[in-house]
């Protein structure tokens, strides 16, 4: 069974959470039992202080050590002087036959009887190189020592032997009720972040499944799907980020739709006037005239524009649009387009002037073909526009290796409304002009393409003469010459 988020991150919370726990009770548990076995050698240190202070009187008096070693009668006498309240319950050690001094070496163990595991057992004397004089020394590693110091020189030692296990009722059960104590914390740490951890889970799902529950909806078609940004982190910028992907998906949607609708309008106008200028010819209503030949023919042409505009549209958006670039004079191609529509702007009495600042020298890495068309259909546009004895400026500058080409002309002008759209497809200032006076509306489109295609920019703007000024900047060629 696949678990969801929310069970997955309260898991890992509490796994984390129970390691963690189960990693400090193991070492508040260590680190308790060491530091009450250090204060009890401690303790049991202090106690032996007056013991400490025999032996060094002794090896004072002596210079030696040799009649403390292996003599274990006269080592419990001492004991039973120094430390009387050790051995009140326990007889008095026989006292050994004329002549001896008791067993000369120590046993290889303690004994079993209760002395061996108290203080009194676990005592050894050792001498300055830490080799037993009298009693059992373990060589344990934990084993507490109290130098033994004779005139400011270290003579011997007095070692405490530790504890195996802990004998002292009272130090047993403190032990055992500080282990109790360590597992119910950590029984109840365990049990807060159990508590804690489905909300604290849910809490952080929430806007997760906010955002599953939109992109459902956002994959079923409601591009007005937004989610409400709550959070300032990553989950709030992701939020963000499906807002802004929702609305350019509901843009999109908008601009398929109206593009659409605008296809059939621009193919629906033309095939409706030829299907009743042949009905109408078909049923003898009106003759095959030239003239009635013409209009047929003119809508053939415009429907045959608009479809190799759209196949040309088409290419450039999927960069299928072939370029032939090289190095070539931006000057000789805006000049022969020029004089190509010197003819046709005065037929329509509209003045063409042009102050062309650019040397032929400044070249830029283009395709010529292609920046012929870009200029014509622009040309096109303004003599399409322009109203009759109106006039178009074309000028050509050069700024920090970028070529300015800018067209203005004079009235009619754009509404400021329509200007940021007069680039997009099918998109026309006036929607009510006639389409034999305008295009299909796809001519700057093909224009904004082009430039992009030799990266460049285009932009329009209302011009001083009350028309339309559509600005082109294209960097000059940069490459080296061999």
């Amino acid at each position: 069974m696949s678990l969801n988020i929310r069970y997955k991150l309260s898991l890992a919370f509490l796994l984390t959470t129970a390691i963690t726990v189960g990693g400090m009770f193991v070492f508040f548990q260590w680190s308790f039992d060491q530091g009450f076995m250090n204060y009890i050698q401690s303790q049991e240190l202090r106690e032996v202080d007056d013991l400490v202070e025999e032996l060094q009187d002794i090896y004072a008096s002596e210079g030696s050590w040799k009649s403390m070693r292996g003599n274990s009668m006269r080592w419990q006498r001492m004991h039973r002087r120094v430390m009387p309240s050790y051995f009140e319950n326990l007889p008095p050690p026989p006292f050994p036959p004329p002549g001896m001094r008791g067993p000369r070496h120590p046993p290889e163990h303690p004994p079993e009887h209760s002395v061996g595991k108290s203080l009194i057992g676990r005592l050894v004397l050792l001498d300055k190189e830490k080799r037993s004089v009298i009693g059992y020394y373990s060589g344990s590693e934990n084993i507490a020592m109290q130098p033994l110091v004779v005139n400011g020189e270290t003579v011997g030692y007095l070692a405490i032997n530790p504890l195996p296990v802990l004998d002292d009722d009272l130090a047993v059960g403190f032990v055992k009720e500080q282990s109790r104590t360590f597992a119910l914390i950590s029984i109840a740490t365990f049990i807060l972040a159990l508590a804690i951890a489905l909300p604290l889970a849910w809490q952080l799902v929430r806007p997760i499944r906010k955002l599953t529950e939109a992109t459902s909806q956002l994959t079923s078609g409601n591009f007005k799907t937004r989610i409400d940004i709550e959070q300032r982190d990553e989950l709030g910028q992701l939020s963000a980020d499906f807002n802004r992907l929702a609305a350019t998906l509901e843009a999109n949607e908008h601009a398929r739709n109206r593009w659409m609708a605008d296809i059939s309008h621009e193919l629906r106008t033309p095939l409706a006037v030829l299907k009743g200028q042949i009905e109408a010819i078909q049923d003898g209503v009106r003759s095959a005239s030239p003239e009635n030949l013409r209009i047929l023919h003119s809508k053939i042409q415009q429907l045959s524009r608009l479809i190799d505009d759209l196949y040309e549209l088409s290419l450039s958006d999927a960069g299928a649009l072939s370029y032939c670039k090289s190095d070539i004079s931006l000057v000789k191609v805006l000049r022969g387009v020029i004089e190509d529509f010197e003819i046709p702007f005065d037929q329509k009495n509209i003045h063409l002037s042009s102050d062309l600042q650019l040397s032929e020298d400044k070249l830029v890495y283009a395709d010529e073909a292609r920046l012929n068309q870009l200029f014509s259909n622009l040309l096109t546009n303004s003599l399409r526009y322009t109203d009759s004895d109106g006039q178009l400026k074309i000028a050509a500058r050069c700024e920090a290796r970028t070529a300015i080409i800018t067209l203005a002309d004079s009235a009619p002008g754009v509404a400021s409304a329509d200007i940021p759209h007069l680039f997009e497809r099918l998109y026309r200032a006036d929607s009510s002009r006639s389409r034999e006076t305008g295009g299909a509306g796809l001519g700057l489109s093909i224009c904004q393409n082009i430039v992009t295609a030799h990266e460049g920019s285009i932009s329009a703007t209302p011009s001083t003469m009350g028309g339309l000024e559509i600005s082109i900047f294209l960097p000059l060629s940069q490459r080296i010459k061999w």
